[in-house]
C-alpha cells in the first residue's frame, strides 16, 4: 500500500461518516414529523371507528326491540285511545248527554228525563251523578241498560248503581211480557279525570233534559 492510497482511504471515510449521519437524521425527522404523527391519527382513527361500531350495534339492538314491540304499541294505543274517550279530562256534560239520546234511539225507549247537572270531586277520578227515567217495552228497556256497558254504543264508562223498572198501567200485549210498556229509572256515575290534562278547566256546561 502506497501513501497516496492511505491519503485517499482517509478522505473517503468522514464522507462515510457523514452520510449514515446524514441517513439517520433523516430517518429521525420522518419519524418525528411524519410516522409519530399518522400513528396518533391512525389510533384516533381507529377508536372512533370501535365507538362508532359499538353505536351501530346498540342501535340495531334498538331497533330489533322496536320492531318486536311495534305490534303491542299498536295494540295498547287502541285501548289508550279507547280510555280517553271513556275518561277524557272535562265533564263533556253535552257530548255524553248526545250519547245517551242516541242510545235511546238505537234501543227503541223513550228517554222522559236525564240529570248529569253535578260534579263531584273524588279519588282517584272525578264524577257525575246520573238520574235517568226511560219508557219503552221491557226488552228495550233492558237493550237501553245492557248499551251503558258498551263501548260501542256510549264511549263513556258509567256505571249503573241502581236499575228500578215497574210496569205501566196500560199499554203492550199482554200475552207477549217482551212488549209489555215499562218506565224505569236509572241512577248511575260517570267519570272524567282532570290529571290527564291539568290545564283542562273543570267547567261544564250542566244539561237537564225533561220530556214535555
Amino acid at each position: 500500500m502506497n501513501l497516496q492510497s492511505m491519503n485517499l482511504n482517509a478522505l473517503k471515510r468522514p464522507k462515510i461518516l457523514i452520510t449514515v449521519a446524514v441517513v439517520v437524521v433523516l430517518a429521525a425527522l420522518w419519524w418525528i414529523l411524519w410516522m409519530s404523527p399518522e400513528a396518533s391519527k391512525l389510533n384516533t382513527i381507529n377508536a372512533q371507528q370501535t365507538q362508532l361500531t359499538n353505536q351501530l350495534n346498540t342501535l340495531n339492538q334498538t331497533l330489533h326491540l322496536d320492531e318486536a314491540q311495534a305490534p303491542k304499541i299498536s295494540e295498547y294505543a287502541g285501548y289508550l285511545s279507547m280510555f280517553a274517550a271513556a275518561v277524557p279530562p272535562l265533564p263533556e256534560a253535552p257530548q255524553l248527554t248526545t250519547e245517551l239520546a242516541n242510545l235511546a234511539n238505537a234501543t227503541n225507549v223513550h228517554l222522559v228525563s236525564l240529570s248529569d247537572d253535578s260534579t263531584v270531586a273524588g279519588t282517584p277520578v272525578d264524577t257525575i251523578p246520573l238520574s235517568m227515567d226511560i219508557q219503552g217495552p221491557r226488552q228495550d228497556c233492558i237493550a237501553f241498560l245492557q248499551g251503558l256497558y258498551n263501548p260501542k254504543m256510549i264511549t263513556r264508562l258509567i256505571t249503573v248503581s241502581g236499575f228500578t223498572p215497574a210496569p205501566l198501567a196500560s199499554g203492550g200485549d199482554i200475552l207477549k211480557p217482551s212488549n209489555a210498556q215499562f218506565s224505569a229509572s236509572i241512577i248511575g256515575t260517570a267519570y272524567y279525570d282532570p290529571e290527564i290534562d291539568p290545564s283542562a278547566s273543570t267547567s261544564t256546561t250542566a244539561t237537564t233534559t225533561t220530556a214535555g
